[in-house]
């Protein structure tokens, strides 16, 4: 179990900004989330952009995202990812935000946030490719393309380790999309990358429709 020594002037730090986030509660957007099917047992509908700013004027604390987080509305949650410690976050805090991390929304905050800046990123991506776990799955899809997005090519045993570890089949859609993007990040990196993934894609695609429209997207990103 993780332990948290509080302490007063973090607590101050997480009233002053919960604050901040109810004066930012916005019925419209609220509503509109829903019809995008975001419905979130608790949220108060602030926009992504006025998150950004208010996470902005902090600096990064563990206890505070902790706080943050533990509060439970969609906007501390995206608010603790953004202000977490990336080197204090633990194994067992991973498990508990996966388990708590009810939208996709969430997961892909959380990874750009949080997830690409983890010392052992290399590491928790193959754990989370090779897992049934199809939030760990979309996270370690995500954070790969953020990584990408950064062309840290110093990493590229990520990404040889990411397209090895690649399911031969889809069953969500949203995953499939989320692979379509990332390759197409990757393969903006050049050879030998490129070589790794039309050679994984045309094999695939001979048996499997998903591929093959992944592949459609990747030719023109690699100019075949």
């Amino acid at each position: 179990m993780d332990f948290f020594i509080d302490n007063t002037e973090t607590e101050q730090l997480f009233q002053e900004i919960f604050k901040k986030i109810q004066i930012l509660r916005n019925g419209e957007t609220h509503h509109e989330m829903k019809k995008f099917g975001l419905n979130y047992q608790k949220a108060l509908g602030a926009t992504i952009v006025n998150l950004r700013e208010i996470g902005g004027e902090y600096q990064k604390n563990h206890l505070l995202a902790h706080k943050l987080w533990t509060k439970g509305f969609r906007e501390s949650k995206i608010l603790a990812s953004m202000l977490e410690e990336p080197d204090k976050v633990t194994e067992e805090q991973l498990e508990r935000w996966f388990e708590e991390m009810d939208s996709n929304e969430l997961l892909e905050q959380v990874s750009m946030n949080l997830f690409q800046h983890l010392p052992n990123i290399q590491d928790l991506v193959v754990e989370w490719m090779k897992s049934a776990n199809f939030s760990k799955q979309v996270c370690a899809v995500m954070t790969v393309g953020r990584i990408a997005m950064r062309n840290q090519e110093e990493q590229d045993k990520i990404y040889f380790d990411f397209i090895d570890l690649l399911p031969q089949k889809f069953a969500d859609n949203y995953l499939m999309n989320q692979v379509k993007r990332t390759l197409g990040k990757i393969v903006r990196m050049g050879e030998p990358l490129v070589a790794q993934i039309v050679s994984l894609v045309e094999e695939r695609k001979k048996n499997d429709t998903d591929w093959s429209d992944i592949w459609d997207d990747l030719k023109y990103d690699i100019d075949l």
